[in-house]
């Protein structure tokens, strides 16, 4: 399997140079060299494979054989996730951007445990990254800067909205079918270790929020989102 670096634009020339952090990975960690193959993408869908022909201490050049565009998704899947334990923020990244999550908010919740730290974002920009490498995809899912309740009950309101939790009445497979897939963005709401407040699942009613449990097993924080993930994706087909 071709091993994905990421460059800011593919463009179409048929040699692209890659260099900085990506070519450093490339050459010294993954130990490419001359005469092997490598896929390119912008993040943003667009891709190039091709054969690298010189490497040098900083950087390598590709001679293109193939590129191409991949169509997003649809509909657009965004996952809120409440803070989860600081041991566990990497796993719960790697697992939804490996699974195909668009957009990653995290939540600032009442009971979570964790703080938004000044470096926070660029941790978990730098995580989706390398889960973006690993599962070979040519969009970079984005990551939002940690949301207040009172932030996220103003962004999410009109909106279609799953909050999973166990007082949810009705399961997931018994709401979300594949009409779902003519919405245009499906948010997906995780809460933490502590779980939902009662007044925060109060505002997400209020809001118009569908409150689904996904059956008897409870889930860790960390790993409900992969599984609320997939199982949208089943259901409304886009597996």
């Amino acid at each position: 399997m071709l091993s994905l670096f990421f460059v800011a634009q593919i463009g179409g020339s048929s040699h692209i140079t890659v260099d900085g952090d990506e070519a450093h990975h490339a050459i010294n960690v993954t130990r490419l060299g001359v005469g092997d193959d490598v896929l390119l993408s912008d993040g943003a869908g667009n891709w190039a494979s091709g054969t690298i022909i010189t490497t040098e201490k900083r950087n390598f050049t590709l001679a293109i054989s193939d590129r191409g565009s991949a169509s997003a998704s649809k509909p657009r899947i965004t996952l809120v996730q409440a803070l989860p334990k600081s041991d566990r923020v990497k796993e719960a990244i790697e697992l939804v951007v490996e699974a195909g999550v668009d957009c990653i908010i995290p939540w600032a919740a009442s009971r979570s445990i964790s703080k938004w730290q000044e470096d926070s974002l660029a941790k978990w920009q730098s995580t989706v990254l390398a889960a973006t490498k690993q599962s070979r995809r040519y969009f970079i899912a984005q990551v939002e800067s940690a949301h207040s309740t009172k932030d996220l009950i103003g962004k999410l309101s009109g909106r279609q909205i799953v909050v999973l939790h166990e007082s949810g009445i009705n399961r997931i497979s018994e709401v979300v079918n594949t009409s779902w897939a003519e919405y245009e963005e499906i948010f997906l709401v995780i809460g933490p270790e502590g779980g939902i407040s009662p007044e925060e699942l109060e505002e997400f009613a209020r809001i118009g929020a569908s409150v689904l449990s996904m059956g008897e097993p409870v889930f860790r924080s960390a790993h409900a989102g992969v599984a609320a993930l997939s199982a949208v994706q089943a259901l409304i087909g886009r597996w």
